[in-house]
């Protein structure tokens, strides 16, 4: 029964790889190849990466929800790739391929299958069940809001707008019908998938130990996502005229949505699962000195340009990057500390101990204490099951 799992794991991964690969194909051979278009491979990292960590678990872990739900959505985003470029091919060069309503259908529906399948993960992540019977209702919405997302893709005429093609069975765009199956579909989804995050919440409440570590795992990948959505956003907003390029900020999000299946591989086969910690201490503290020095090396920039005469714009940068640079050491070693505290609490005490042993060490001649000491150091570093301590005159 094994050994067929794993053959099944492994078919299911070799047709993902087959079906990015023939879109690849399909569309460089028609002329709309991605070409330089780093969005383009950008998704298709995504893509692999999620299968090749759903295969992973499937092999690693057979029987596992999380690496099943990983390999739908992974078999999903392939096969809508598939499917959407077959279409545009075929209408780029009319005559040169068949074309209906059924693979247009069938791409939308397979790529929305590919993205609410992040429902159910949070939902049952990292045990494959729910945390309780009480969370039944919040599955139920999901399958329910995924059934009516997907009636309204089949009567709804969107998909086929600036298509040659129409639908054989769409309702009219007033419809109630119509604005029942896709609106009801999208509320009973967001909040399934908003109940789904705060079931996240109340496991790492509960959680000890190393779920609690796979928890942080997930936590950290979700973060890097939320990151690239918020930041190209912002950019946005900020910048006006100057906002990122769709493409731009697609290649952000794709990139950024790599990172999640990564990380849920990562927990679920629990590999070097309590580096999580340094990861999340290392990430805050250099994202806070890169803020910090940031918005220190603009002040700086202009002020000495206010203060220097019309021509001092070089020298201004120039004395603002020796600033920074002075600035970047002392700051780092001071708000790495901080964070510490707050997220990696273990090695900061770990620390505190070992630092104070090292200023004893430097006094004491008492070799009987000095082995009392080293037997305490290591007893509450590394947490030995016993401690045999060998010392020569």
């Amino acid at each position: 029964m094994r050994r067929s799992t794993s053959w099944s794991v492994v078919v299911t991964f070799v047709v993902i790889i087959l079906e990015m690969i023939g879109a690849i194909v399909l569309s460089t051979l028609s002329g709309l190849g991605p070409g330089s278009d780093a969005t383009a491979y950008a998704t298709v990292l995504f893509v692999l990466a999620t299968a090749a960590v759903g295969t992973l678990i499937g092999l690693r872990r057979p029987g596992n929800t999380i690496g099943r739900l990983l390999r739908v959505a992974a078999f999903g985003f392939a096969t809508g790739s598939l499917l959407v470029t077959y279409v545009e091919v075929a209408l780029s060069q009319p005559g040169s391929l068949p074309v209906g309503p059924l693979p247009v259908w069938l791409g939308d529906v397979m790529f929305q299958l590919g993205f609410v399948v992040a429902t159910f993960l949070l939902l049952l992540f990292p045990t494959g069940h729910l945390p309780s019977p009480r969370w039944k209702p919040v599955a139920w919405m999901a399958t329910i809001g995924i059934a009516l997302m997907s009636g309204a893709v089949l009567v709804g005429p969107g998909a086929f707008e600036d298509l040659p093609i129409e639908n054989p069975i769409a309702l009219d765009d007033a419809s109630l019908a119509l604005r029942l199956l896709g609106e009801g579909g999208f509320f009973l989804t967001l909040a399934a998938i908003l109940a789904s995050v705060a079931s996240l919440i109340v496991r790492y409440r509960r959680a000890v130990g190393e779920e609690k570590q796979q928890l942080k795992w997930v936590a950290f990948g979700v973060a890097v996502l939320a990151i690239g959505v918020a930041g190209t956003v912002v950019w946005d907003m900020v910048n006006g005229s100057a906002e990122l390029s769709d493409d731009t900020g697609n290649l952000v999000i794709a990139l950024s949505l790599t990172v999640v299946p990564i990380t849920i591989g990562l927990a679920i086969l629990r590999y070097r699962l309590y580096d999580i910690d340094r990861i999340i201490s290392r990430t805050v503290s250099y994202g806070a000195v890169t803020a910090l020095l940031a918005g220190t090396y603009a002040g700086l920039v202009f002020m000495l340009r206010d203060l220097l005469p019309s021509q001092g714009s070089s020298l201004a940068v120039a004395a603002s990057t020796l600033a920074v640079a002075a600035l970047f050491n002392p700051m780092r070693r001071r708000i790495q500390g901080l964070v510490d505290r707050r997220f990696n609490r273990s090695r900061y005490d770990l620390a505190r101990i070992i630092e104070g042993f090292a200023e004893r060490l430097r006094t004491e001649v008492d070799l009987d204490q000095l082995g009392r000491d080293l037997r305490l150091v290591a007893s509450q570093s590394m947490h030995p099951r016993s401690i045999a301590l060998w010392m020569r005159d």
